[in-house]
């Protein structure tokens, strides 16, 4: 039975529309609904052509003054601009809770009696000089950002987020109530419910497949991925990498380029999903990741991953339980090594292979979201009542 509440799906982007956010709005709206009686969508909220004009210019004096940049997604004028664009649609809405789905900027100036719960994947301090395009701002722009993000929380009654090292932070930087600030983790992106009798009788004593799946190829530690093969290689071992959602600046004759996959077409979604039952591994050495809805996709299809330790990485990715997240500092040589021990026991990559399809059905799938949230929220909406 659903619950009795009426929930408000605020973002500025459109939750139905499958590319928002690289699908996860669209998995989140999907699995509230099952969830709640109802669930009012209060977004998209129509791009500012004049505020837009305004924020750019800010930007590039900003870039040409101080050589700095101007951030232009968490500053008082969008902010500003947004609630006065969702503030009709809350009135007018008969809503119990206003879910902001990573919407600080939508919900920062935002003034009503109804509860709100605020999710994102990390808040804009942890993300500063973290991410490449969260660095470089200038100081009285991360002033202003610091300011939006204190009003988003401050206006919140309930805080998620997908890893511990992002609930953590958020607790200690914003002082938050531990019992209001929670861990819920997402799913992978997908509709699609493989085959597990294809996938626990994947061979592993001939070529090996290794997959490097991002669009960002230095962030996604590109550089390392290519490096590690080459030692691979180089120690006798019949592998190759598949490098899809970007171009690489290298080439090697192990190494296979599938630039991009649009998974909006039903044709090459099919070629995704078999990339997937072809891989043996996924590798992705990333430098910087809130979370990594690409290790889940990678645990519904019983793929070991390996990667690295930073982030909310830690948060899917168990040494030992489905793959390997090695140190920040690790080399291509550690890496080499840790793939190259791993393939020398079969036992031991199919036990990850078990592990990572029990992960994907227990843990890292939206339905266990939805449950979760369900909770939260309808306790959120119990203990502030209007």
């Amino acid at each position: 039975m659903k619950e009795k509440a009426t929930i408000g799906f605020l973002t500025s982007l459109d939750p139905k529309d499958k590319r928002a956010w690289s699908g996860t709005q669209f998995r989140m709206l999907t699995a509230l609904e099952k969830e709640f009686e109802e669930v009012v969508v209060l977004g998209p909220i129509p791009r500012p052509r004049i505020t837009a004009g305004i924020i750019a210019r800010i930007d590039k004096f900003t870039q040409l003054i101080l050589k700095k940049k101007y951030n232009r997604e968490q500053n008082i004028l969008k902010s500003i601009y947004y609630y006065t664009f969702v503030k009709k649609k809350i009135k007018n809405a008969n809503i119990d809770l206003i879910f902001s789905s990573s919407a600080g900027p939508e919900i920062a100036f935002i003034q009503t009696k109804t509860p709100i719960c605020y999710l994102a994947d990390a808040s804009f301090d942890q993300l500063l000089g973290y991410y490449p395009n969260y660095s470089k701002f200038a100081s009285f722009s991360i002033r202003e950002s610091r300011f939006v993000m204190k009003k988003a929380i401050n206006n919140s009654h309930s805080y998620v987020f997908p890893s511990e090292w992002a609930t953590d932070f958020a607790i200690k930087k914003y002082n938050l109530k531990k019992e209001n600030a929670h861990v819920v983790k997402f799913g992978a992106n997908m509709d699609y419910v493989p085959d597990v009798a294809r996938i626990l009788n994947k061979s592993y004593d001939s070529e090996i497949q290794m997959l490097f799946l991002g669009r960002d190829w230095e962030r996604k530690g590109g550089d390392i991925a290519f490096d590690t093969l080459k030692r691979l290689v180089e120690k006798g071992l019949n592998i190759k990498l598949t490098v899809c959602g970007c171009v690489p600046p290298v080439q090697h004759a192990n190494m296979k380029v599938i630039p991009f996959l649009n998974k909006n077409s039903d044709k090459e979604m099919a070629q995704f999903h078999e990339l997937l039952y072809q891989s043996h591994l996924l590798f992705v050495p990333t430098r910087s990741e809130c979370y990594g809805i690409v290790f889940c996709e990678a645990a519904a299809f019983g793929i070991p991953v390996i990667t690295t330790d930073t982030g909310g990485v830690s948060t899917i990715v168990k040494n030992g339980v489905n793959g390997y997240a090695l140190p920040y500092n690790a080399t291509s040589l550690e890496y080499a090594n840790q793939i190259e021990k791993l393939l020398a026991d079969k036992n031991s990559i199919k036990q990850l292979v078990k592990n990572s399809l029990e992960k994907f059905k227990k843990e890292l799938n939206w339905n266990v979201w939805g449950k979760e949230m369900r909770a939260i929220m309808a306790e959120t909406i119990r203990k502030n009542k209007k």
